[in-house]
């Protein structure tokens, strides 16, 4: 016999190479790149003209959502891009990895419902989710993947708007862009990248569009009362065992509102302007005054009968009465008198340069002797264009500070009849202040930017005009008496529970 050598390589089992998983495996892949172009298009959507015209402000809304601090397209540019290498050389994880990212994509698009916020590209992105959960599933693994996905699903559902601040717009189907944009200050217009917030909007319109919420809050509550008054009669009619013209008969008979000729006599004589244009006889209007008279007082009696049987049918009202806008403004920094935790924080934007300015301090000055430690004041510049030495004198203002006399100065520039830069100068020589060092500062424009900073603060707060304050938030324009400044500043106290000690009425 003879010996062969024999090939041990090729004695080697292999298994099959399966043409099913490979194509799968493409398929995955594909579909990865699919979702990997959709968020980075999603990402760089405002770069192109086609796209930023297809789908504009829910975009933007859906572009500003994060995770953890990082946009929500960069998270699935790498997630897909981590799906695409898994599916060329681990594709039996695929399923547990899909799984939790279908989880995650329902919370996304239930809040894309429920904000109004139709992303194409987050349907997209959905669809692509779709696919991959299709492409990769196991009937065997259907258990395990749907309660992964769920788990996912109850944990960024609560997780994702706590940390995008819009929870409680979640509620109300409001846009998010009322959140990601800063509450009340969402975007409303925008141009050549300015942003126009409604903020600005509702502010500027103040006291008109305050006037016309109130008048919508007084319909809305005459017709509520009336409601709520008709469901309290039926219902104690019904537990009376009665009919609402039997228990209505019983509360308030007719033969008990019998109106005299005294009462009509002297309805007569209060309402002769409103009567004058009656055509009829005399004794045919009072017949129909006596008729109104019976019925207004068979109403009250009604009314205050219904009033009586709140408590027992747990009657709440959440209607509420219409307030003024309040905004936020950045104060970190500026210069402050009083307490941090007063109960009243008043912001002041104001110009050296302007007369109306200049009136007001004498009120300011009233305003804090009466109240001393129940305000906290802070101070922030406004300069108008059209004060030509407005802009320096506030940068000067901080040049000041820097020497420890900002109040000081402050009094001064308000006295000065001359603010041009000179004079400035002169004026801290005056305070004591290094001459050199202030020149410095001021040459130098070392608070430029502040100041700058301080007019875009007062713009994008909806402030117009100077002097403005913001007293707890609410935006109060021109410049106060003080009678009404002292009225304004009680009824914040009042709202905040203070109990003030009889002040002397500033003079």
């Amino acid at each position: 016999m003879s010996s062969k050598k024999i090939d041990n390589g090729s004695n080697k089992l292999e298994p099959p190479e399966n043409p099913g998983r490979r194509k799968r495996s493409t398929l995955l892949f594909v579909i990865s790149w699919g979702g990997l172009l959709i968020a980075l298009l999603s990402g760089f959507r405002e770069n192109i003209p086609f796209l930023n015209a297809l789908c504009m402000s829910a975009c933007s809304d859906a572009a500003e959502m994060h995770f953890l601090g990082m946009p929500w397209w960069i998270l699935g540019a790498l997630f897909y891009l981590g799906f695409a290498l898994l599916a060329l050389f681990r594709q039996n994880l695929a399923p547990w990895v899909v799984a939790p990212a279908a989880g995650v994509e329902a919370v996304l698009v239930v809040i894309m419902i429920q904000l109004k916020m139709p992303c194409i590209f987050c349907i997209a992105n959905a669809a692509v989710v779709l696919l991959l959960l299709a492409a990769s599933f196991k009937m065997r693994l259907f258990w395990q993947e749907t309660a992964l996905a769920l788990a996912f699903f109850v944990g960024f559902f609560f997780w994702v708007p706590f940390e995008n601040d819009f929870t409680i717009r979640l509620s109300t189907g409001q846009a998010a862009g009322a959140v990601l944009h800063g509450g009340e200050g969402d975007t409303a217009a925008k141009v050549d990248g300015d942003v126009i917030t409604n903020q600005r909007l509702e502010v500027l319109l103040g006291p008109k569009l305050l006037d016309a919420r109130k008048e919508i809050y007084n319909m809305k509550k005459e017709r509520l009362d009336q409601l709520i008054f008709e469901k309290i009669l039926e219902k104690e009619a019904k537990q009376q065992g009665k009919t609402l013209e039997n228990l209505i008969e019983q509360i308030a008979p007719m033969a008990s509102l019998q109106v005299g000729d005294a009462e009509i006599d002297k309805y007569m004589q209060e309402n002769q302007e409103r009567l004058k244009e009656f055509r009829g006889s005399i004794p045919e209007l009072r017949e129909r005054l006596k008729a109104f008279l019976e019925q207004q007082r068979r109403s009250q009696i009604l009314t205050n009968y219904a009033k009586a049987l709140e408590p027992k049918y747990g009657v709440k009202v959440f209607l509420t009465m219409p307030t003024a806008p309040k905004v936020k403004v950045d104060t970190r920094g500026a210069p402050s008198q009083g307490p941090a935790d007063a109960p009243i924080t008043i912001i002041e934007f104001s110009d050296y340069q302007c007369p109306a300015c200049r009136n007001t301090h004498e009120v300011v000055k009233q305003i804090g002797a009466a109240y001393g430690d129940k305000i906290h004041w802070i101070f922030k510049d406004y300069p108008l264009r059209r004060h030509k030495d407005a802009f320096k004198a506030a940068e000067a203002s901080y040049c000041a500070q820097d020497q420890g006399k900002f109040w000081e100065y402050r009094e001064k520039l308000y006295a000065a009849a001359d603010l041009s830069p000179g004079n400035l100068l002169n004026i801290a020589a005056e305070l004591g202040m290094s001459r050199e060092k202030f020149s410095q500062c001021l040459q130098e424009s070392k608070y430029r930017a502040l100041v700058e900073k301080n007019t875009r603060d007062a713009v994008e707060a909806g402030v117009d005009r100077t002097p403005s304050f913001l007293v707890d938030g609410v935006v109060h324009t021109g410049g106060p008496t003080v009678d009404s400044f002292k009225s304004l500043i009680d009824e914040e106290l009042n709202k905040a529970g203070v109990q003030l000690k009889t002040v002397e009425k500033a003079q």
